[in-house]
């Protein structure tokens, strides 16, 4: 759930944040699992492929350039941002998210970050341990699912 803003969070700058929500035409995700490396938050919950935005750096590039550290390859195609999240813990954080259709096969991801990852289901993303903007915004990213689901559905009608 989302930390209220405190003192300490009104003097923070606000990082920006991008995040990849890859998908196939059957509509799952493909996902990250967090290391669990002591300095990290949220160890070993899973997330979707992004990171910090650095200075004067565009947030498409930045996507592209986390993905490519990440995984090793940009899948896709990079659309328009879908929606943000707002983390008002320390720092305090605006996540953008981008949708990246997948166009490689799996053999071209290679796991640079993260201690697993792996293609989901949306109704099993809710049984994982995930990160507070992933369940905050599930229904967003539900809703986007089933927007490439019934998009796929027509397409082969």
């Amino acid at each position: 759930m989302m930390e209220t803003m405190s003192l300490s969070t009104l003097n923070s700058p606000v990082i920006q944040v991008v995040k990849a929500i890859i998908y196939r035409s059957d509509g799952h995700l493909f996902m990250q699992q967090r290391d669990y490396a002591p300095e990290l938050i949220f160890p070993g919950c899973w997330t979707f492929f992004g990171g910090q935005v650095d200075a004067g750096e565009r947030l498409k590039d930045a996507l592209k350039r986390e993905m490519l550290e990440e995984i090793g390859c940009i899948p896709g195609h990079v659309g328009d941002e879908l929606f943000q999240w707002k983390w008002l813990g320390e720092p305090p954080s605006q996540n953008h998210y981008f949708p990246v259709c997948c166009e490689v096969d799996d053999e071209s991801f290679l796991l640079n970050e993260g201690q697993d990852m792996a293609w989901c289901a949306i109704e099993d993303i809710k049984g994982l341990a995930l990160t507070p903007d992933i369940t905050e915004t599930f229904p967003k990213i539900s809703l986007f699912v089933d927007q490439i689901k019934c998009k796929n559905k027509n397409d082969v009608s």
